[in-house]
């Protein structure tokens, strides 16, 4: 008969600091975020319009050229939907805020949509379709960060 047996243990948060390249398309987007820059790429086929960029339109399935289709887009989006969470999701410096509003913004001239914290609201002040802006932080770094979240415009 084998025996279960915890060999380690573990409880609490480990850090674990890492870095990964995200590609020649997202470097792109992220170099303009450092200059609180929103861009976009654009399908030469359907002429729909993905922030963030991507490498191929999921609806023409073609590939977008790297050095060709990019679009400068504002910052601000309408709100498509929002989610109200207890969670610190990926956040420690927030941890004991009370819940957190997240929101799915679809950027002004773009089709897609990404999802980052909603700021300065409370949930009664949220409705889907109100326009927002985002709120960059004050010292962009060239990531995902440069974007703090979307306050209402």
């Amino acid at each position: 008969m084998i025996e279960d047996k915890v060999i380690v243990s573990n409880q609490g948060m480990v850090r674990a600091d890492f870095n990964f390249w995200v590609g020649r398309y997202l470097d792109k987007f992220f170099d303009n975020l450092e200059n609180k820059r929103v861009i976009g790429n654009k399908c030469g086929k359907c002429g729909d319009v993905f922030v963030p960029p991507r490498k191929i339109c999921g609806k023409c399935n073609i590939v977008i050229p790297l050095e060709e289709n990019w679009i400068d887009l504002s910052d601000t989006g309408t709100l498509l939907n929002y989610t109200i969470t207890p969670y610190r999701v990926n956040d420690r410096t927030h941890r004991k805020t009370k819940d957190l509003l997240l929101g799915m913004v679809q950027i002004d001239g773009s089709n897609t949509s990404i999802i980052y914290r909603l700021l300065d609201l409370k949930p009664g002040e949220v409705k889907i379709g109100m326009k927002v802006k985002i709120e960059w932080a004050e010292k962009p770094k060239g990531d995902p960060s440069d974007i703090k979240g979307f306050v209402k415009v």
